[in-house]
């Protein structure tokens, strides 16, 4: 028979090895991120967009667009709302076809390519010439890789994206500097979209970026 008294010191003991068990972990972890966040943006949710696709062959796929929110930025419009139009910034990708898997009514695309972001200061955009949202001078290349799964049977589909950012480039708005992000940073899209049933374009996208925000930076 196990007396009050010892089973309370067990139990305080088991207390003791649990908490410093915690507390392991928890350095662990925050170690891990701290050693993480110097080449990861994180799951913070970073700049907004809003773009098209436009599938130009069997094997390559354009996508391209405008930044609709960007935090660290009080404003990312030449005036009033922004669009495509008014957008102070915007992206261009151009990805090659890597694999197609057809599963049922659902088809697997990975690809690989490049991105760019860039700065017009008179903005611009036009979804019916693609060449307008890589006016500008660029701001942030990346490299990228993603996968897209399309239920064929709708024509929705959602993307998931891996940028690494190759280079970044200081930009000014209403006379401060401002960079996206830095070289070696890794970053993702979250994007959700849907075919069009007559192109061009081949599809309507929008989603977010985790990570990636725009620091202020001294230009004097």
């Amino acid at each position: 028979m196990i007396r009050r008294g010892n089973t309370i010191a067990v139990a305080r003991f088991a207390v003791v090895l649990l908490a410093g068990h915690c507390a392991a972990l928890y350095a662990e972890d925050t170690s891990a991120g701290k050693h993480a966040g110097e080449t990861s943006a994180g799951n913070s949710l970073g700049y907004e967009f809003v773009g098209q696709v436009l599938n130009a062959s069997t094997t390559q796929s354009l996508q391209y667009g405008y930044l609709n929110s960007v935090p660290g930025l009080d404003t990312v419009s030449t005036t009033g709302p922004v669009s495509e139009a008014s957008a102070l910034l915007s992206f261009y990708n151009d990805t090659t076809t890597q694999h197609v898997i057809n599963n049922g009514p659902i088809r697997v695309i990975d690809r690989t390519g490049t991105a760019t972001i860039f700065f017009n200061g008179s903005g611009g955009g036009d979804f019916t010439n693609p060449d307008t949202f890589r006016a500008g001078n660029p701001i942030q290349t990346c490299t990228l890789r993603h996968q897209v799964i399309i239920d064929t049977s709708s024509g929705y589909f959602t993307a998931s994206f891996e940028m690494t950012i190759t280079s970044v480039r200081v930009f000014q708005i209403n006379g401060s500097g401002y960079v996206l992000g830095k070289p070696g940073e890794v970053y993702h899209w979250s994007v959700y979209g849907k075919l069009t049933q007559q192109g061009p374009p081949s599809a309507q996208i929008a989603g977010f970026a985790s990570g990636s925000r725009a620091a202020s930076i001294s230009v004097d």
